[in-house]
């Protein structure tokens, strides 16, 4: 019978809702309307995502280093 490692699971984290929450900013600013507040939804939306986007990978990246 082959030797298995444990399981491993990561830290819970808010990045994935933060994540979420910048993409849907994003689309509800995309809905049609005159309104140009909307375009300011885009753009924090899209700040949000990109911004939580990066602390996410970075952090799964430093986690799997420490694996080793």
């Amino acid at each position: 019978m082959a030797e298995h490692d444990d399981f491993h699971l990561p830290e819970p984290s808010l990045l994935p809702i933060v994540t979420s929450i910048g993409i849907a900013l994003m689309l509800f600013g995309f809905v049609p309307d005159s309104r140009l507040w909307r375009l300011a939804l885009v753009s924090l939306g899209a700040m949000i995502t990109t911004g939580a986007g990066w602390i996410w990978l970075r952090d799964s990246m430093n986690e799997f280093r420490e694996l080793d």
